[in-house]
């Protein structure tokens, strides 16, 4: 991502880039005389234009281009950043809508994978596993707890709750403490039942 700014940034018509996300700059290349105070008003207005856009119901435009007397801005939105380019010029050359194409598609890149790390921490609460516990009841009675307890352990679940990403390892530990193959079949659909409504819900 480095490498793209740089290179946009060196443009002969770019003055200057601002990106933004969650109301924070990230990534700051402005003139001289864009003080900070400058620069987090200038946050704001982008904001406020934004804002206006949804406040007229209408959707979130994918680029906005403001005309100044000697030159123009763009603002683009990118799976939440928002870039700004300040230009010398009235119109963006191709190089400049290259460049903001190839940072939109690095900035999707990021956002799935910031996705994914998010599905990977995100926590199954171990009491949503009761389910289970009663599935099993009838047939081992109040070991059922203990079964779902010692697999819940080998998939290494903590009191907070099993890890999504280990949830195979809890179906296959679940598997190997149930000597029925049509209960441990049972169980472990219930178990991707529960997984599945959660993360619907």
């Amino acid at each position: 991502m480095k490498s793209l700014l740089t290179s946009l940034v060196k443009l002969d018509e770019v003055s200057g880039v601002l990106i933004c996300r969650e109301g924070r700059a990230v990534y700051t290349n402005l003139p001289d005389f864009y003080a900070p105070e400058l620069q987090e008003a200038l946050q704001q207005s982008l904001e406020e234009m934004l804002s206006a856009f949804r406040g007229n119901g209408q959707d979130q435009p994918h680029e906005v281009v403001s005309f100044y007397e000697r030159g123009s801005l763009i603002l683009r939105e990118a799976h939440g950043f928002y870039i700004l380019v300040i230009l010398r010029t009235i119109s963006p050359s191709p190089l400049v809508s290259v460049a903001l194409n190839a940072l939109a598609l690095k900035f999707e890149k990021l956002a799935k994978k910031e996705k994914q790390l998010e599905r990977t921490q995100e926590l199954i609460p171990l009491v949503l596993f009761n389910e289970v516990v009663k599935l099993l009841t009838n047939h081992y009675g109040p070991a059922a707890k203990l079964i779902v307890k010692k697999a819940l352990k080998s998939a290494e679940a903590t009191e907070k709750g099993l890890p999504l990403s280990h949830l195979s390892l809890f179906l296959k530990a679940l598997k190997q403490e149930i000597d029925d193959p049509r209960l441990a079949q049972m169980a472990i659909n219930k178990a991707k039942e529960i997984v599945r409504l959660r993360r619907n819900s």
